[in-house]
């Protein structure tokens, strides 16, 4: 498998994730957008050093950003446990 095949395959597990939890939260969203990043980021798994791919997520309603403090910290502590490959998840506020 190459890092390109590898990249994708990483992104649509972290997007069933996505989805899967918007559906079981009941969050209405206009947009929802996984990204992965072609660097790896030291991160602190357990006791271990992990050097695995930062994810981005892209969350937005009619009324802008989705900022719902409960929800992405469940999110990501799910990415990140089930996805070894991810050891940081990244939400984008920045307005359009």
């Amino acid at each position: 498998m190459t890092e390109l095949e590898e990249l994708v395959r990483i992104a649509r597990k972290v997007d069933s994730i996505l989805k899967s939890e918007l559906e079981k939260s009941g969050i209405t969203h206009e947009f929802a957008e996984v990204r992965i990043y072609d660097v790896k980021t030291v991160g602190v798994q357990g006791d271990e050093r992990t050097y695995s791919f930062p994810i981005e997520i892209n969350l937005r309603n009619k009324q802008g950003r989705i900022w719902d403090s409960e929800f992405l910290a469940k999110l990501s502590t799910k990415i990140t446990n089930e996805v070894q490959e991810v050891n940081r998840v990244i939400y984008v506020l920045a307005s359009e």
